[in-house]
């Protein structure tokens, strides 16, 4: 390992590469660093390499999966394929905060095209009187997802709508209230806690005040815990909490528990 001492605006430069890294501002035991490189060039966190070397084990390519005979009636080998989609989710949340965009729109699009594939071999399955799939009972549900994070809105939102949700969103608080205003109560509200203009704790306490919202559940998506907030567990607050980074999946089995009761 080669060690180097830098200095503030002094540069460290890999001319094989064509990069280069500046320091940018020391502040206590924290250094930020300005990175050059060029755009085939993956700069990760090392906190991240082990998630993006992952990629390709956790989530096989659609055409390495099993033939549709292969699949049996529990539809074990389904519920496999849908779990290694929603760790592909979350490793695209990863690529996206190390700023690596152009592996995670490839990601995307392999994701995309294994669940293309999942839904098409559930809908060719074959055989009689198949039990009822609780993931068919959300078809239908309405969801406002409340994020002011676009990328992780839309990758959320997406998911939701590939698995049957009607979905509508929201960038912050002060949004989300002015759609149940205009656009009538959704099944759900997905909320995020940490939000611009109108915070999520006071997105609720809106929301619990006004009588033509009674009963509407709250689920909350937010990498802040419970205890930061002064509010109730329950119908007068937050119906339930989910801690970020979320399981996609996970979440879309306990939005069905939930509202559909299965």
């Amino acid at each position: 390992m080669l060690v180097l001492s830098r200095r503030l605006n002094e540069t460290v430069v890999f001319p094989a590469i064509n990069a280069a890294v500046r320091i940018l501002s020391i502040k206590g035991c924290v250094v930020r660093l300005g990175i050059d490189a060029p755009r085939e060039v993956a700069v990760l966190r090392g906190e991240l390499q082990e998630a993006a070397t992952l990629t390709t084990a956790l989530v096989p390519r659609a055409s390495q999966a099993l033939p549709v005979h292969c699949l049996d009636k529990n539809h074990r080998q389904f519920d496999k394929e849908l779990e290694n989609i929603g760790k592909g989710l979350g490793l695209v949340q990863l690529l996206l905060e190390a700023g690596n965009v152009g592996d995670a729109k490839e990601l995307v699009a392999q994701l995309r095209e294994n669940l293309q594939l999942v839904r098409q071999r559930e809908k060719n399955e074959s055989g009689p009187a198949p039990e009822k799939r609780p993931e068919a009972a959300h078809r239908g549900l309405k969801a406002l997802v409340v994020e002011d994070d676009r990328n992780q809105r839309e990758l959320l939102a997406g998911f939701l709508r590939a698995a049957g949700l009607s979905i509508d969103t929201a960038g912050d608080g002060s949004d989300a209230l002015d759609y149940l205003r205009s656009q009538g109560r959704p099944d759900v509200v997905l909320l995020d806690m940490a939000l611009p203009r109108c915070d999520g704790a006071t997105t609720v306490r809106h929301i619990r005040e006004d009588p033509a919202y009674a009963g509407l559940r709250i689920f909350a998506v937010t990498g802040s815990s419970p205890e930061q907030f002064d509010l109730a567990e329950g119908p007068t607050g937050i119906d339930r909490w989910f801690k970020k980074p979320i399981n996609p999946f996970e979440l879309l089995h306990n939005l069905t528990e939930e509202l559909c009761g299965v």
